[in-house]
């Protein structure tokens, strides 16, 4: 897939549908496959809608907490499924993405955020009961 020419959309769809690794281990298998439906509502939320039709590579219409968490699940995704050596790294992420999100109080994401892309400040998206509910059980 050539990230100039693809959608984020289609970028999604193919991460989404990846198998896992003959090699995984079950633990392994179920942190892919709960990664793949996050990554996929993570995708059709709303705040994403200004930057599925953009290439990848294009910098984002919206680059909102949403986008911001998109990024980093994809990438993360992405790691997963290639070598047994980045399985530990994968995991890291994936812990991080749930302490992101579900760490609403002192919005740590929300500060990540506006210090990569300032002109989000104060424009912070709801991920929505859907996605939270998915993300609580990452890494169970």
């Amino acid at each position: 897939m050539d990230p100039n020419k693809s959608t984020r959309e289609e970028y999604t769809n193919a991460m989404v549908v990846m198998p896992v690794p003959e090699f995984a281990s079950p633990q392994w298998k179920k942190y892919v496959q709960a990664s793949q439906v996050l990554l996929d509502k993570l995708t059709h939320h709303s705040a994403m809608a200004p930057n599925l039709q953009q290439t990848y590579m294009t910098p984002a219409n919206s680059k909102n907490k949403v986008y911001f968490e998109w990024d980093f699940v994809g990438r993360t995704l992405n790691l997963s499924k290639q070598e047994k050596e980045k399985w530990e790294d994968a995991v890291g992420r994936t812990m991080f993405t749930k302490m992101l999100i579900l760490d609403t109080s002192p919005g740590m994401l929300d500060m990540m955020t506006e210090t990569t892309y300032p002109e989000q400040k104060g424009a912070h998206p709801d991920f929505g009961e859907e996605i939270l509910e998915l993300v609580r059980h990452l890494g169970d």
